[in-house]
């Protein structure tokens, strides 16, 4: 909500808003997901020029401890190891074996090393489930959203606008192209303005009179391109 610290704050000085989520079916209904960035991709590499692709890799054990899971593993080195003390293999040794024999563990470069689970960029989802905080530095603030619509010519003032990027995450999780977004409390139009850049029918609905000089100009002013 803000990126300062509001030092006139009587108690504490609130940073963030909610966004409360109703669906018509929630056991039904399943957001999209989020795309996911170069960084995220970029963590993977393919040192062993596996066949499938750039890999990541993950730890193998696990707290919850199964005397039935704690058995030595030799690496291709020779090396016999365990998983720490109190600590066992997240998985059988018959599934261990299967992994190892597909190429899916990873003993480091000198095949000494303690083995670990190879994960293929090629078998990770399309993208990444958003999570319940969103920073700033993803969606945009109050202050950034001020900017964006000063930044619009001839539009008026406008007290409570949001910024474009967190109606863009809104919509694009809730909603795919040609679907109708709804918002009954249009304001400065900044759903109306996200929903047209996204392809997005919509339905804004305002009764106040400044829909005559922020909500219709700036969504005219998307129209002719700006």
């Amino acid at each position: 909500k803000k990126f300062s610290p509001q030092n006139d704050a009587t108690w504490l000085s609130d940073c963030h808003d909610h966004i409360l989520v109703f669906a018509k079916n929630k056991e039904l209904w399943r957001p999209n997901l989020l795309p996911r960035s170069e960084e995220m991709n970029s963590r993977y590499s393919n040192p062993d020029n596996d066949p499938r692709g750039p890999w990541t890799s993950s730890d193998l054990t696990v707290k919850t401890y199964s005397e039935e899971y704690d058995y030595p593993i030799t690496t291709p080195s020779g090396r016999v190891v365990k998983p720490p003390k109190g600590r066992c293999w997240n998985t059988s040794k018959e599934r261990m074996k299967e992994l190892i024999d597909d190429n899916r563990i990873w003993f480091g470069k000198k095949g000494n090393s303690v083995p670990r689970l190879k994960k293929f960029l090629s078998e990770v989802k399309d993208g990444i489930t958003a999570r319940t905080i969103w920073k700033h530095s993803e969606v945009g603030n109050n202050q950034d959203a001020k900017k964006e619509l000063n930044a619009i010519e001839n539009i008026a003032p406008f007290s409570t606008p949001k910024p474009e990027k967190l109606l863009h995450r809104i919509i694009h999780l809730s909603s795919n192209e040609g679907d109708i977004v709804l918002d009954f409390f249009m304001g400065s139009a900044t759903t109306q303005a996200v929903a047209l850049k996204m392809k997005r029918q919509f339905i804004g609905i305002e009764q106040m009179d400044y829909i005559n000089t922020v909500s219709v100009p700036r969504l005219q002013k998307v129209i002719d391109g700006e």
